[in-house]
């Protein structure tokens, strides 16, 4: 993705070229990265209020993985009431702190009107229809994952398949038996390449379907 910021709670960038990439190691240091992308944007704003152009190092922010940042928030809200575990704030109170923390400010990136990408890992897990049949989802906890999937667009697994021309990268966007995915936008297609330019085309072109059909202004 042109002009991204991969935040790196986990160190697997180096293997991208030209990866712009800011190792975090805590939620604070995430709060931090919160204030300087906040600082940008005001720039921008501030320009824009004197007939300025400022152009702003990123666009696209990339949280790598939100796994690992949902672990960091919830030690630090662990860290500011003072207990070991989420189950020792009284009345159940903690699992709304962590959560809306992690909302909150997960969250404000978007606000801020920055592109986010959010990666996770996948697991495979039992059919409720068919135990013997395993489908591939995000090893999110349910917490967190159901904040991140009513956050974004399009909710994609992607996967690597040898062909004769060699390995083949696809992002999913529909949901399958074999597979978590879905998107806001009805007509995206069942997949497409695992290419920045591809995934924005397919969704132009849902969105023009969709306003075709609606007669909406759909942006």
């Amino acid at each position: 993705m042109p002009k991204s910021l991969i935040l790196a709670f986990e160190i697997g960038y180096k293997a991208i070229p030209g990866a712009m990439a800011l190792p975090i190691n805590s939620w604070a240091e995430f709060l931090q990265v919160l204030n300087q992308l906040k600082s940008e944007k005001k720039k921008e704003e501030t320009a824009k209020a004197k007939g300025e152009t400022y152009e702003l190092p990123y666009d696209t922010i990339i949280i790598d993985i939100v796994d690992i940042a949902w672990s960091l928030c919830e030690k630090y809200i662990l860290a500011q009431q003072g207990v070991e575990k989420v189950a020792d704030i009284p009345y159940g109170a903690g699992y709304t702190l962590v959560s809306n923390e992690f909302d909150t400010k997960m969250r404000s990136i978007i606000q801020m009107g920055y592109g986010v990408v959010f990666i996770s890992h996948e697991q495979a897990l039992a059919s409720e229809d068919d135990k013997d049949v395993k489908y591939a989802t995000c090893t999110l906890p349910k917490r967190p994952k159901n904040l991140i999937t009513r956050m974004v667009d399009v909710y994609g697994y992607a996967t690597v398949d040898q062909s004769a021309d060699g390995l083949v990268h696809t992002l999913h966007m529909r949901q399958t038996p074999e597979w978590e995915a879905g998107a806001r936008f009805k007509y995206v297609p069942e997949s497409v390449p695992l290419d920045y330019k591809a995934v924005t085309i397919a969704i132009d072109n849902a969105i023009d379907m969709d306003n075709k059909e609606h007669g909406g202004t759909l942006a």
